[in-house]
């Protein structure tokens, strides 16, 4: 997932639930959202900032102590992680255990039947490599989210 993706769909769901959502939130979100992926340009991707080890306790001081900021940058954080774990491995030990996972779920539709399919997926994150982004579909996204912030937070 790219980090478009990963911004605007936390975004859309802060504007939707949000009382009194804010241009300082939603920004404290999108970098909590992308932040993860910092780890891309580390040896391993998806690897210590994907980690519930290093993720759980930047969230429990920021729900404790009520900031709304730094809930809002956890809870992206954390958004990421949801959101990776059905687009590949997350490993939630790291760097205890190297060992990723994730679930990948497909639907099928025809003439011989519909049907779900969900698997569980177990390895070990992905190599450094250059980090390449197909942005087409998720840049309309994130122009929709951008609408909607315009529109929300007028």
């Amino acid at each position: 997932m790219d980090p478009f993706e990963h911004a605007s769909i936390p975004t859309l769901v802060y504007l939707a639930l949000s009382e009194d959502p804010a241009w300082g939130g939603a920004l404290a979100l999108i970098i909590g959202a992308t932040f993860p992926d910092l780890d891309a340009f580390t040896r391993e991707h998806r690897s210590y900032l994907h980690s519930l080890l290093v993720a759980i306790p930047v969230f429990a001081p920021a729900y404790i102590s009520g900031n709304h900021y730094a809930l809002l940058f956890s809870l992206g954080w954390l958004s990421h992680l949801f959101l990776d774990f059905f687009t590949g491995v997350i490993p939630p030990v790291y760097p205890l255990s190297r060992q990723g996972w994730g679930v990948t779920i497909t639907a099928r539709g025809g003439p011989s039947g519909t049907g779900f399919e969900v698997h569980l997926l177990e390895r070990y994150p992905d190599p450094r490599h250059d980090y390449e982004l197909n942005i087409g579909g998720s840049t309309a996204l994130a122009l929709l989210t951008l609408i909607a912030l315009v529109i929300r937070l007028h």
